[in-house]
């Protein structure tokens, strides 16, 4: 028998051009609000990840991704793909 599993959705604190805190951000929350940026092109965004500040460019891109950031997704599908070559 399956039964869902409850998940904890990661969110990580985003940050303005002026060190205002935006709150806290799940990964559709941030992929939006990186969608605005690009879409806009405004500099000195960011958020901060164990402890580490990551700038979110003009385009929208972050370049230092960092391992276990908005990561649930990812290994969820690479379980299920895992499953379906299995079977």
């Amino acid at each position: 028998m399956v039964y869902p599993n409850k998940i904890n959705v990661q969110t990580v604190e985003h940050f303005d051009c002026n060190n205002n805190s935006l709150g806290f951000l799940n990964e559709y929350e941030s992929c939006e609000l990186r969608c605005q940026i690009a879409e806009q092109k405004v500099d000195g965004y960011y958020l901060i990840f164990k402890n580490e500040k990551i700038e979110i460019l003009p385009n929208g891109k972050i370049i230092n991704w960092i391992n276990g950031l908005y990561d649930t997704n990812e290994i969820l599908l690479s379980r299920l793909f895992r499953a379906q070559r299995s079977s």
